[in-house]
């Protein structure tokens, strides 16, 4: 089925369309999920809660942009929220801090496999590590980062530029990086 009949379809409730919807987009959005849920069942209520949303609100959705970065954000969103409901997440201000500089990250990590990176990226603090999904593979701007998450333009900032020079630090240092890899198959993580 099309994307345009199945969106139309859920806009006047029917329930196969609604059924289409989730199978579609579900992959993509749990994924969405697990990068800002520490656990894979938050992750799967995340997405539950994301379909829910989805389906309340899908008249607002008017057509223009991309239907699944429309869905994309509504999960990011709940994601985020069913993640501070458990686990609180501490969004310290950086604002005071003036010392900003944009980090370059080596061409090492085009060598790194998917699971790999995504190994190295959960080594940063959680607050780092958000801002990064949310500016770097969500695409968020600072500005709407620090609505989302309730900080300062001038923290979303300085959380990216810390998390870049952790990530600078760990790809910069091979050693460190393997056995940190290492560790994590011996437990089973990777």
């Amino acid at each position: 089925m099309e994307t345009e009949r199945i969106i139309q379809g859920c806009k006047s409730g029917d329930r196969k369309c609604q059924e289409a919807l989730v199978y579609m987009f579900s992959p993509r959005l749990l994924a969405v999920c697990r990068r800002y849920c520490k656990d894979y069942a938050l992750a799967e209520d995340a997405l539950q809660e994301t379909f829910i949303n989805a389906f309340r609100y899908i008249h607002t959705y008017s057509g223009t942009g991309s239907f699944e970065g429309w869905l994309r954000r509504i999960a990011v969103t709940k994601s985020l929220e069913m993640q501070n409901k458990f686990f609180k997440l501490t969004m310290f201000s950086l604002e005071t801090e003036t010392n900003i500089t944009e980090s370059v990250i080596p061409d090492v990590y085009s060598t790194l496999g998917e699971q790999e990176l995504a190994v190295i990226l959960k080594k940063l603090p959680e607050n780092q590590y958000i801002v990064f999904n949310l500016y770097v593979v969500e695409g968020y701007s600072h500005q709407e980062i620090a609505q989302l998450l309730s900080i300062a333009e001038g923290s979303s900032r300085s959380l990216l530029s810390r998390a870049r020079q952790t990530l600078t630090t760990l790809l910069a240092n091979p050693y460190q990086q393997s056995s940190y890899l290492f560790a994590q198959t011996l437990n089973g993580s990777l």
